[in-house]
């Protein structure tokens, strides 16, 4: 069981009962109140729940998930992590809680409807519940006060139902607790070889039929971009601009004006250490980076280096070159960090700091005092502001009777003839990734040149820089090389790809061998020319990590056994595989102490009851009648 609780503690399911707990604390959600608007997208035993939920749960699902991919991600990708399905399941499972719930006669009360109300920070101010504020919310978000409230009392009944099932659980026994212990704090040493690409590549034979298959499959990979040939009339601001004199009362209004914009706010240079944690990782992971943080903070109150430390144990992208975030201001990091570092001192050494990216050392470096640059610092830039926008209208102006006298000439050919000082510039062929200097570079003009078809003239396309009118003189539609033309290329990644496939299929040989055959890691790696190595004792989050196994894989050497010596699988790290067997195992090094305890009796017990509703849902949803839109089941 202890294994099934190491493995299980992330499941998917655990985390949708998560998300269906914190429903009740997003203030814009809607609950059942949208059922019966149109046709329903799924019937749980004659509930109806509408199409408008249905894509409220995705775009929640869809936020969480961009969020963690630096804000947004392409809804092909979202698909392909089977949001929509996710969508599904949680909706169902959210109406059997609550039909579960009424079954029990279960019921939320006023009073619990108003607390949990009344404590959610939307509807508060210096932290008092304030019902002027709580009213305006709601109008924001187009919701009435009796249709919110009747949706958190139907996702109060689904917390409440899950704090019925879960109550059901048996508490932890010593042996659970002292198993887990051992298993979390002990030591694991194994024996492994590594395979890489580089191990046999020298083996890989080019068959001309298999590369002109593999680049049949795989040729779009060659193919060109599209590109075109341009003629096109540009009216920059800029050009214009040096034409306009500015006078220096000008530049002094619009000095004073802009006075904020010239004041340059304190910065501070600081190093961190970061131990990642996101907030959908399990408490036990998040125990397990505090501590590793707290015993690192340690370390650099003795006098070790920063830099070395934030080197070795950083698992953020600055660790390479010390943890150094160089200067920055306030509003450029999330808000803990961002109050930790502008509360130190030089030399100073943070605690702890938890963010939403996980558990921070800080050491504050330098501080660059705020400042103003002077009207002297900033005349040539105030000069080319006010000439650019008065330059503007005056593009705009010579752009537009450009353009109709471009249509009263009958082509643009026609216009420069009888135009020949017009401002027109030319290109040979270019892509969209490599255009050429100028105004051509603007996402807005290259939007509007690549949908132009041979021969077509544009209207007028406002930019960032300037005007432009654009004819598409000549376009070359991307194509597909013939494999000779990109040979040395393609040859090139058929044998990285078939040396990969080759390293994985001998360590997956090696495996079964050892798994099934019961033959020796010694003799298999003598037959192979591979080096059988040490491992040494490997623990979990180890600080002093020093073993020249993979840490990534350490986690799964955890599984191992005297019953179950080799892995269920090959271990990949990146160019890497990895076969290993088990050795043996060491107790932990000190015994469990009483917050140890009480922290793996509610792992434990957490994780019982996550199980224990668990099974009750799929029971229910066994036992239901569920009918899902053929929209949706097309889904499944």
């Amino acid at each position: 069981m202890l294994t099934f609780i190491r493995r299980n503690l992330q499941s998917v399911f655990v985390q949708a009962i998560v998300v269906i707990i914190a429903l009740v604390f997003i203030f814009w959600g809607v609950g059942t109140n949208l059922m019966n608007q149109g046709e329903a997208a799924i019937i749980v035993n004659g509930q109806e729940i509408g199409f408008a939920e249905y894509e409220q749960a995705y775009d929640q699902l869809y936020q969480r998930i961009a969020t963690q991919f630096g804000g947004s991600i392409p809804r092909g990708f979202a698909d392909s992590l089977g949001l929509e399905q996710q969508a599904i399941s949680q909706l169902i499972q959210q109406a059997l809680l609550r039909q579960g719930g009424r079954d029990m006669e279960l019921a939320v009360y006023g009073d619990e409807l108003a607390d949990a109300i009344e404590s959610m920070v939307q509807f508060q101010e210096n932290g008092v519940f304030n019902e002027n504020r709580y009213n305006e919310v709601l109008a924001v978000n187009r919701l009435t006060p009796v249709k919110f409230e009747n949706s958190m009392r139907t996702d109060l009944l689904a917390d409440k139902t899950i704090g019925a099932v879960s109550s059901f659980i048996l508490a932890p026994t010593d042996f659970e607790i002292d198993a887990l212990y051992r298993l979390e704090n002990g030591a694991v040493r194994v024996k492994f070889v590594e395979i890489t690409a580089d191990d046999v590549i020298d083996s890989i034979i080019v068959d001309e039929q298999e590369l002109s298959d593999w680049f049949a499959a795989n040729a779009v990979r060659y193919q060109d971009e599209a590109k075109v040939k341009l003629t096109y009339l540009g009216f920059a601001y800029d050009d214009l601009g040096e034409m306009i004199t500015v006078d220096q009362q000008a530049i002094v209004d619009y000095y004073e004006q802009h006075l904020p914009e010239y004041q340059i706010p304190e910065q501070r240079r600081a190093r961190h250490i970061l131990l990642q944690a996101s907030e959908t990782d399990s408490d036990q992971i998040h125990e397990e980076k505090r501590a590793l943080a707290e015993q690192l903070r340690e370390r650099l109150l003795a006098g070790e280096d920063f830099s070395e430390l934030a080197t070795s144990y950083s698992e953020g992208p600055t660790a390479q070159n010390g943890g150094d975030l160089g200067f920055f201001g306030r509003g450029q990091m999330v808000a803990p960090f961002e109050e930790a570092v502008f509360s130190l001192s030089v030399g100073e050494i943070s605690e702890v700091v938890q963010t939403g990216f996980g558990y921070h050392i800080i050491i504050l470096d330098d501080i660059r005092p705020g400042s103003i640059e002077s009207l002297d610092e900033v005349k040539d830039d105030i000069v080319a502001a006010i000439a650019t926008e008065q330059a503007k209208p005056l593009a705009l102006q010579s752009a537009n009777e450009a353009y109709e006298a471009i249509i009263r000439a009958g082509s643009l050919d026609e216009y420069l003839n009888l135009n020949p000082d017009a401002p027109v510039r030319t290109t040979e062929f270019f892509g969209r990734s490599q255009p050429p200097e100028g105004i051509a570079a603007n996402p807005r003009f290259l939007d509007q040149a690549f949908s132009l078809q041979q021969g077509e003239l544009s209207s007028v396309v406002q930019t960032d820089e300037g005007l432009a009118i654009i004819y598409a003189s000549a376009v070359q539609q991307p194509e597909i090389p013939e494999l000779a033309a990109v040979r040395e290329r393609a040859e090139a990644d058929f044998i990285a790809e078939q040396a990969r496939l080759a390293a994985r299929a001998k360590a997956e040989e090696i495996r079964s061998a050892l798994a099934e055959d019961g033959q020796s890691l010694a003799e298999l790696a003598g037959a192979h020319n591979l080096t059988v190595q040490d491992s040494g004792n490997l623990r979990k989050n180890d600080p002093d990590y020093q073993s020249p196994f993979p840490r990534s894989l350490v986690n799964e050497t955890f599984t191992l056994s005297p019953a179950q010596p080799v892995a269920d699988q090959v271990g990949e790290v990146g160019d890497g595989f990895y076969v290993y067997t088990y050795m043996d195992r060491s107790e932990p090094e000190s015994p469990i102490t009483d917050d140890q305890r009480q922290r793996l009796q509610e792992t434990i017990a957490q994780f019982k009851q996550q199980q224990l509703v668990d099974g009750w849902v799929r029971h229910q949803q066994d036992q239901a009648k569920i009918t899902l839109h053929p929209r949706l089941q097309a889904l499944q």
